[in-house]
This record gives structure tokens, C-alpha cells and sequence, in this order.
């Protein structure tokens, strides 16, 4: 059998990862002024509801609303999209999530020819990390992930990564929060805390229920700049 060259067999797949997109894209503008939102996938169909452009740009590119710069009209243009995935989409979690994303930005290059470009910015942060006494919680199989929170209080997390749980801490606090325990897996997690005297804090209830900790410091993080996006997408 002849050998195939190395170099080959890359561009190859690069290239047929940057064909991944979906079948069908129909997107229309929403104008109902309704502040609920929402994006789920069902059946092969990705449905958004409700959307702005600045949150398809922040899935698309897996950042945080602090880490995207561009015009103030992305938060106020909305839309509902309908999108069908190819027949063959990857099974395991991460190959899925990256095909996912990038479908999102090729729709987005495609019906609002956004452009973009990477730069990196100073924040201050906090990094999430393991105490010296190790973790107090089991890996799980990679499942459907769940994750939920009650008045900020209480969260219940099943089969969810480090950083999606670092997600969740960047919304409870003033900072956003990295993941920086070098975990791998997915975890069930559960996390009571409180407002003193009427329960422990966040960070004594991470270091005591969970064995992990925060850290807050300065440093530079990527950011997303629109360089340019069209306000009303390409006809369906």
C-alpha cells in the first residue's frame, strides 16, 4: 500500500473540519421586545429563540460577554433560528461541542458576514484550583450534563467539566473565574453555601465541601473584536 505524506492527510482533515456547517439555516427577526431567550437542540435541529447577536457570537466562539468588543446594537438585534445539523455529527462530548461551534461560525461568517478578529486584554480574575488536601468529589461518566442553582445558595451539578463549573462561578461573583485545576473529567458536584451568619461563605464552602479553592489575581485573557456584521442576515 502506498504511504499517504503526513502533511497530506493534515489538510485533509482541516479541511473537511472547516466544512462542517449546518444543512439548512432559516433565520428571521424577532421584534416582540420579550426578554427571555433561549437555544436548545432537538431531534438535529438547533432552535434559538429570541437571540441576540452578541450571544450567537459568544457560543460561537465559547467566550464570556466580557471578552467580546463590537457595536452595542449586537445585545439589542434579535432573532429565531432554526438549523439543521449534517446526518453525521461526532459522538463523543468535545468532537461534538467542536463541530457544534464551528457550524455556528460558519453560519454567522455566511448570513452575517461577520468578521473578527483575536486580541487579549488584562482582567481581574480569579482562578479556579485544588486545595493542598485534594478533592472531595468523584469523577462520573460523561453523560448528558446538568447543572442548576437555587437562589444562589445552592448548586446541584451532574456530569459537568471544571470549566463549565468555572461558568457558573463567574456568575455568582464579581469576577470572571478560569479553570485552572487541570481536571479532565466530568464530576457531580453539589455546593451549599450561604450569607454569613446564616451559612458559609463561597470560598469556605468550596474548600470544605468540594476541596477547592479561588484565587484572584491580574492577567491578560483573548478577546473577540467584530471588525465588521451585518445587522440584517442574508435572505433563507
Amino acid at each position: 500500500m502506498r504511504a499517504v505524506p503526513i502533511a497530506f492527510l493534515i489538510a485533509a482533515i482541516a479541511g473537511a473540519a472547516g466544512a462542517q456547517e449546518f444543512e439548512v439555516v432559516s433565520i428571521r427577526p424577532n421584534k416582540s421586545l420579550d426578554s427571555h431567550s433561549g437555544t436548545h437542540t432537538d431531534g438535529g435541529i438547533m432552535t434559538a429563540t429570541n437571540v441576540s447577536l452578541r450571544s450567537l457570537i459568544m457560543m460561537a466562539y465559547e467566550i464570556r460577554d466580557y471578552q467580546l468588543e463590537g457595536p452595542n446594537w449586537l445585545g439589542s438585534e434579535r432573532f429565531d433560528i432554526a438549523a439543521k445539523f449534517p446526518g453525521a455529527m461526532p459522538k463523543e462530548r468535545e468532537a461534538y461541542n467542536n463541530a457544534f461551534h464551528a457550524m455556528v461560525r460558519k453560519m454567522l461568517d455566511d448570513r452575517f458576514k461577520l468578521a473578527i478578529h483575536r486580541d487579549s486584554k488584562t482582567f481581574r480574575l480569579q482562578e479556579l484550583a485544588i486545595e493542598k488536601g485534594g478533592i472531595k468529589f468523584k469523577e462520573s461518566p460523561d453523560r448528558d450534563s446538568h447543572n442548576s442553582d437555587s437562589r444562589n445558595t445552592h448548586y446541584t451539578g451532574s456530569s459537568v467539566s471544571m470549566a463549565a463549573f468555572a461558568v457558573f462561578l463567574s456568575q455568582t461573583g464579581d469576577y470572571p473565574v478560569l479553570d485552572k485545576t487541570g481536571l479532565k473529567g466530568f464530576y457531580d458536584l453539589k455546593l451549599d453555601w450561604g450569607t454569613e451568619p446564616d451559612g458559609p461563605s463561597l470560598a469556605d464552602a468550596l474548600r470544605d465541601q468540594l476541596g477547592l479553592k479561588l484565587e484572584t489575581r491580574r492577567a491578560p485573557l483573548e478577546i473577540i473584536v467584530v471588525d465588521h456584521v451585518e445587522k440584517v442576515p442574508t435572505e433563507n
